[in-house]
């Protein structure tokens, strides 16, 4: 089952996406330090702390199994997200602000309104979007010190997003770096290529190599993106794709199930801010799309054409 995005459930709005509003400016503020977009292929690569997150599901609650192995310190992180259960899972990162406890975040999360967690308490900060089942996805992220939330927005055949089933889990990061040490830092290997979300597009390479290195960054002027792969279904096309998100803002919302399953890709960031993904794209046709959701009509961005087509090779294809 698609996440509702991710940050919502049903047709609730992201008030924070504008940066141009109190709340959104203070966010991109309290986070402009925190990642800076480096050269595709820079000298150097970073040590990392590593995350494993684990997915798991069991018919009544969803839960996170985080394993920090060790601290994990200021600087490059690496998270490695993996779907031990029965349904689509995600791993959504949010940082809280400064003087909000983890506490507050899950009391306002199962409050009457829980959307007041994601906008008032954090900022979206990356992470994994949903894969099936026996998949993984990593990511690496460039961190300060602070409390996070791993947080899953999918939602299945009821309606319910598993985050209010207990899929939510607190990430604590230890020290802080200067601003020009964050800059620095980043994963080992050749980055492949780069792709950036704005404007409601993606600007991206049109062939992905399965386990090569992308960097992600939302270069948005304003908006809150986040990058999902979708695998399409034989017989469908990337037209087919748009169409059905256009669906969404049907009354009742799409009569057929996606014509595509979910591949992984990197959560929601604040504009400026990204970080890398390791492609877990098997050979075949693609779409990349966005499904943060409008602020003015709440229908996710790739209901408003943020789906762009790709092609997925093996290492030893050209291309």
């Amino acid at each position: 089952m698609i996440h509702a995005l991710s940050f919502t459930a049903g047709k609730q709005r992201t008030a924070t996406k504008r940066a141009g509003t109190a709340l959104g400016l203070a966010a991109l503020l309290a986070t402009a330090s925190l990642i800076a977009a480096t050269p595709a292929n820079a000298d150097s690569p970073t040590r990392a702390s590593t995350v494993d997150i684990i997915g798991t599901d069991n018919g009544v609650t969803d839960s996170f199994i985080v394993d920090t192995n060790g601290d994990v310190t200021a600087g490059l992180v690496k998270i490695r997200f993996s779907n031990h259960g029965t349904m689509d899972h995600q791993a959504q990162l949010f940082r809280l602000h400064d003087g909000v406890t983890y506490a507050k975040f899950l009391a306002d999360l199962h409050s009457s309104n829980p959307f007041v967690a994601f906008f008032a308490d954090s900022s979206a900060f990356g992470g994994a979007t949903p894969i099936v089942p026996g998949e993984h996805q990593t990511v690496w992220e460039v961190m300060q010190g602070g409390t996070y939330a791993v947080v899953c927005f999918v939602s299945g055949s009821d309606g319910i997003p598993h985050f209010l089933k207990g899929m939510v889990a607190p990430l604590t990061v230890t020290g802080q770096l200067a601003p020009e040490e964050l800059a620095a830092v980043h994963p080992a290997g050749e980055v492949a290529g780069v792709i950036n979300a704005h404007d409601m597009t993606y600007t991206m390479p049109s062939v992905i190599h399965n386990g090569a290195l992308y960097r992600y960054q939302d270069t948005d002027a304003q908006d809150i993106h986040e990058l999902n792969f979708g695998r399409l279904l034989p017989g469908k096309t990337v037209a087919d794709a748009k169409a059905w998100f256009a669906s969404l803002a049907n009354p009742g919302g799409p009569s057929e199930p996606p014509p595509f399953t979910v591949s992984g890709g990197f959560g929601a960031e604040l504009p400026g801010n990204g970080g890398w993904l390791r492609a877990n794209v098997e050979p075949g046709n693609y779409v990349a799309f966005c499904l943060v959701p409008d602020d003015q009509t709440g229908l996710p961005h790739a209901a408003m054409g943020m789906v762009v087509g790709f092609t997925a090779v093996s290492d030893d294809e050209d291309g």
